[in-house]
């Protein structure tokens, strides 16, 4: 099938012309040689006749020549800028109503602010076409030209700045942005008005209900570290309780060291022996200290302190004398494996008490009989602490509760079921992390870490 597109055929038919006007020139050439070689040989009449005849063969091949070279292109050529012409009014009767039909304000304006051109839009906002007047005169409620305005440089044609000003048309604010551009041949600035009037005032509101919510937030948690912290002291309170029989024994025992070694002095006349006996006084004596300070560091309040570098093994040691002196049986064996940690950013009673609980717990699981394992280790930039028991195990399926607030395996004297869950509030509150592991019948082991002090302070 032949091509009948419109491009196709348009090439031919130029092709076809050129042929039909190269064989229009050769007749000419022709004809023209034909008449010099006949118009000497011929009478006067039979000149006259051939010039005649040469004259209108040459109008009716001169014809077909001047349309094709002159008349077709110059015609042509008025077609397409007609059709070019016509093309660009669409375009600008196009781009008008695109401008008019938008729902905010346009103008063009010279570098000095002066109102070039305004679009409908504009004018129904202003009430009139304000040609010729500076755009603040016009637009600004102070008739003060805004403060930064985009007019006081030059702004290149085809870049944007945006600005918002305020007391504009009756108080209302806008966002304006201003391009280069060329207007009939000079520099000027096409100004497009945005009205976020009723979009700051949304703003407004919603940054007012987020301070707002915010201030509950930090309320609710401010109630919140108040409630946890009593329930800290309470735990504490209430291992004290369980601990006041082994603490009486622990410090009973020294005193009556202590007394009879003074009834020894006062009965004694030899210095040497009395200077002993002090000594012994001395010793026992600051054993009662050693039990009284662990104990009013452990039930003193957090909240007198505030953060500060806390030795971990020292507080290991503390948490685990005071076990010693409370509840330990000779029948648990201790295993220490302390190697260096960093010193973590902490409350150091909160730490201890930390410590305590979970040892308190693996105690009371081996039930006079079995090993506690004390290890450190130092894991980057971090402190690791495991305390292993080989007590009964924790049940499947209460691995999942533990931490719960008021849940408990243990007897109804035996703890209210708040350690744990301090333990992970405290464990949490220095960043720090807590894994428990355990099998039943083989023991419990708990993992903690915490960032060391220093990473703390490089954060």
């Amino acid at each position: 099938m032949p091509d009948t597109s419109p491009a196709p055929q348009k090439k031919e038919f130029r092709q076809s012309a050129a042929w039909l006007l190269v064989v229009l020139v050769g007749a000419v050439f022709l004809v023209e040689t034909l008449v010099m070689v006949l118009l000497p040989v011929l009478p006067p009449m039979s000149r006259t006749e051939l010039i005649l005849m040469d004259a209108t063969l040459l109008s009716v091949l001169i014809f077909p020549i001047f349309y094709f070279l002159v008349f077709r292109p110059l015609v042509r050529n008025i077609a397409e800028r007609q059709r070019a012409e016509e093309a660009l009014r669409e375009t600008s009767n196009f781009n008008e109503l695109l401008i008019e039909s938008l729902p905010f304000g346009m103008d063009i304006v010279d570098e000095h602010g002066h109102i070039l051109y305004m679009s409908h839009a504009m004018e129904n906002a202003v009430g009139r076409n304000a040609l010729g007047e500076k755009c603040w005169d016009l637009y600004k409620d102070d008739r003060r030209q805004c403060i930064g305005c985009a007019l006081n440089q030059p702004i290149q044609a085809g870049l944007a700045k945006s600005m918002e000003s305020t007391g504009v048309l009756g108080g209302r604010t806008f966002e304006i942005t201003h391009t280069g551009m060329i207007y009939r041949g000079k520099p000027a600035v096409l100004e497009v008005f945005y009205d976020i009037t009723e979009r700051k005032h949304a703003e407004e509101v919603l940054e007012r209900k987020v301070e707002e919510r915010t201030r509950e937030l930090r309320e609710n948690q401010a109630e919140k570290d108040r409630v946890v912290g009593q329930l800290i002291q309470a735990e504490k309170m209430a291992a004290i309780g369980t601990m006041v029989s082994g603490i009486g024994h622990e410090i009973n025992n020294p005193l009556y060291v202590i007394m009879g070694k003074a009834e020894a002095i006062r009965d004694e006349s030899d210095v040497a022996a009395c200077n002993e006996h002090a000594r012994d006084i001395i010793k026992y004596a600051k054993h009662i200290s050693a039990i009284v300070k662990n104990l009013s560091g452990y039930i003193r309040p957090a909240s007198q302190h505030e953060l500060e570098k806390t030795d971990v093994q020292e507080k290991l040691l503390e948490a685990l004398a005071m076990a010693k002196h409370s509840m330990l049986d000779d029948r648990i064996e201790i295993r220490q494996n302390f190697a260096p940690v960093p010193a973590i950013a902490a409350k150091p009673e909160e730490i201890q008490q930390v410590f305590f609980n979970i040892i308190r717990n693996g105690i009371q699981a081996m039930a006079g009989r079995g090993v506690l394992e004390i290890a450190t280790v130092r894991e980057g930039s971090q402190a690791c602490i495991r305390i292993k028991d080989t007590g009964t195990g924790i049940r499947a399926e209460h691995l999942g509760k533990i931490f719960d607030p008021f849940f408990t395996t243990k007897g109804p004297d035996e703890g209210e079921g708040l350690g744990m869950y301090i333990v992970q509030k405290i464990v949490n509150k220095y960043n720090g992390t807590i894994a428990l592991e355990s099998q039943e019948n083989k023991g419990t082991t708990v993992t903690i870490r915490f960032p060391g002090a220093e990473t703390i302070k490089e954060e």
